[in-house]
């Protein structure tokens, strides 16, 4: 059997691997000598269909194959399962993966998650609104949530490791906009779709009441908070399993072509991404494999 570099389903890289002792599997395990085998688990900074995300950016650049778990739309909650992360993890030690890289825990921030802690509220400033934010426990559950998958993910084995990301700034510029779904980035399900988002603006317009005030209440929730209460204690009780890439230095706030949508880069900024999301790539994996990573 042909190895492919992208495996859609567990199905196609069950047969692709084969069993413990089979031909298949030597097969395999030569060729990652000096390649590495990558899941990217998350939402759709991972797996918008046909568009080219964070992780086509990323993987795009490696050599090796990977897997692709996961999908749009999905929270922390729904993908962070006990039974999801004990499950991959048995997957991952079979088959021999060096990575996980993980895009979790933005859907939890906005919508109808981010509705609920506003509702009934009246006016007041970015600030005010990150610390109800806090209160609310939104950071606490998805740190939990981390807890459950990185416990599961330190069965792998000691080489095996986790890569995370935060955000990179929102802009008022982009605040609001609808991505407008196309075949090209969605396929046929663009169709029926039409447009997708925002899911910030609409919800805290009423709250905030500038576009101004809303890009500060942003950076607050997904770049600084995400990373510091989230990223950061995950990192310092995971300090041998768990790193992740800061984007709060990429100049996406004025440019306009960094933003696709209210919360989705353009394929062109994604690119911009992957290059910090890459190093952080190569330093965790062995150091066989790091060659391996553009």
């Amino acid at each position: 059997m042909t190895l492919k570099r992208i495996y859609d389903n567990w199905s196609q890289l069950r047969a692709a691997s084969g069993t413990p002792g089979s031909r298949l599997r030597r097969e395999w395990r030569a060729y990652l000598e000096r390649r590495p085998l990558i899941a990217y688990w998350g939402d759709s900074w991972f797996s918008t269909p046909l568009y080219r995300n964070l992780c086509w950016n990323s993987f795009a650049r490696i050599d090796g194959m990977s897997i692709r778990l996961g999908g749009p739309g999905f929270t922390a909650a729904q993908m962070l399962t006990p039974a999801a992360c004990r499950n991959n993890a048995e997957r991952f030690a079979a088959r021999g993966f060096d990575l996980l890289c993980l895009s979790i825990g933005g859907n939890d921030c906005l919508g109808e998650r981010l509705a609920r802690v506003f509702a009934g509220r009246g006016r007041m400033d970015a600030d005010a609104a990150f610390e109800a934010v806090v209160a609310h426990g939104v950071f606490e559950r998805l740190r939990a949530r981390y807890d459950t998958l990185l416990s599961a993910m330190a069965t792998v084995g000691d080489d095996f490791r986790v890569v995370g990301h935060g955000y990179a700034p929102l802009s008022r510029h982009a605040i609001g906009k609808e991505g407008a779904l196309t075949v090209g980035n969605l396929g046929l399900a663009a169709v029926v779709m039409g447009t997708v988002g925002p899911w910030l603006w609409p919800v805290m317009r009423p709250i905030l009441g500038s576009k101004a005030e809303a890009e500060r209440f942003a950076w607050r929730l997904m770049v600084d908070g995400f990373r510091d209460q989230v990223l950061v204690p995950t990192r310092a009780a995971w300090p041998q399993l768990f790193s992740y890439a800061d984007f709060s230095g990429i100049g996406s706030v004025d440019d306009r072509g960094f933003w696709y949508d209210e919360i989705h880069p353009t394929e062109a900024g994604f690119g911009l991404l992957a290059t910090g999301f890459n190093a952080m790539i190569r330093h965790a994996l062995p150091v066989a494999k790091r060659g391996a990573v553009g």
